[in-house]
C-alpha cells in the first residue's frame, strides 16, 4: 500500500466518520483510547485497557460501561466518617450504593458461593405503579433452592402475613414446641383430616365427618 493509498483511506468519509474523534495513548503496561469503534457496544468514549486485555474500564457513547478483572476485584469504602454530618458509614450512612433505574441488577457466582455479612440484613421488595401497565407491580420476594433451605435464629422468629399463609410439603411435616404449641382460628373451627380416616375409622368418618371434606385446598 502506497502513501497515496493511505491518504485516500484517511480522507474518505467512512474513515472520518469512524475516527474523526479517535484518540489513543499507549504505555508499556496499558493503553487509553477513545472515540473508536468497539466490538459490541458501539463507539467508545473512554477505554482504559491493560496490554494483555486482562483488565479494563470502558465507557461507551450509548451510556454503557464495563469493568473487567480476570481475577479478584475489591471495593473498599466507609473507613472515614461522613463529611456532612460526622457520622461513620457503619452507623447508617450509605458508603456503597448500587442503583438501577431500569433493568435488573444481577449478582452471579458460577462456580462458588455468594455470602452477605452485616450487622443487620434487610431484603425488601417494594410495590410500585407501572405507568405502561397501568397497575401496581412488584412487591414479591422469591427464595428458590434446588436442594435444601435452612433458616436458624438465635432468638425469636416471627413470620407474619396479611393474607393467606401456606405450608405444603410432599413428605413429612413436623412441628415441635419446647414448652407450648398453640393453634388458633379466629372465625372458623379448626379442620384436621387424614387420608386414612375413611379406612381406619369408617364409622366415625361416615357419621361424624361427612360434612368435613379432606383438607386439600392448598395441595
Amino acid at each position: 500500500m502506497t502513501e497515496e493509498d493511505i491518504k485516500k483511506i484517511i480522507e474518505s468519509p467512512t474513515f472520518r466518520q469512524e475516527f474523526d474523534k479517535y484518540y489513543r495513548r499507549k504505555y508499556p503496561t496499558f493503553e487509553i483510547t477513545g472515540g473508536g469503534p468497539s466490538a459490541k457496544h458501539g463507539r467508545t468514549e473512554y477505554a482504559l485497557t491493560t496490554v494483555p486485555g486482562e483488565q479494563m474500564i470502558h465507557f461507551y457513547e450509548n451510556g454503557a460501561a464495563k469493568i473487567l478483572s480476570k481475577r479478584s476485584m475489591e471495593v473498599f469504602s466507609g473507613d472515614l466518617p461522613d463529611v456532612f454530618d460526622g457520622k461513620a458509614a457503619g452507623d447508617g450512612d450509605v458508603a456503597i450504593r448500587l442503583n438501577c433505574k431500569h433493568g435488573r441488577i444481577k449478582i452471579q457466582a458460577d462456580m462458588s458461593d455468594i455470602e452477605l455479612n452485616g450487622r443487620n440484613i434487610t431484603l425488601r421488595a417494594v410495590e410500585k405503579y407501572d405507568k405502561k401497565e397501568k397497575k401496581m407491580i412488584g412487591g414479591n420476594i422469591n427464595i428458590v433452592a434446588d436442594k435444601k433451605i435452612t433458616t436458624k435464629s438465635g432468638a425469636d422468629t416471627e413470620m407474619l402475613s396479611s393474607a393467606d399463609f401456606t405450608i405444603d410439603t410432599t413428605k413429612e411435616l413436623f412441628i415441635n414446641g419446647g414448652e407450648q404449641v398453640g393453634i388458633h382460628c379466629e372465625s372458623e373451627v379448626i379442620h384436621t383430616t387424614s387420608g386414612l380416616d375413611e379406612f381406619m375409622a369408617p364409622d366415625f368418618y361416615r357419621d361424624v365427618t361427612t360434612s368435613i371434606n379432606k383438607v386439600d385446598s392448598y395441595n
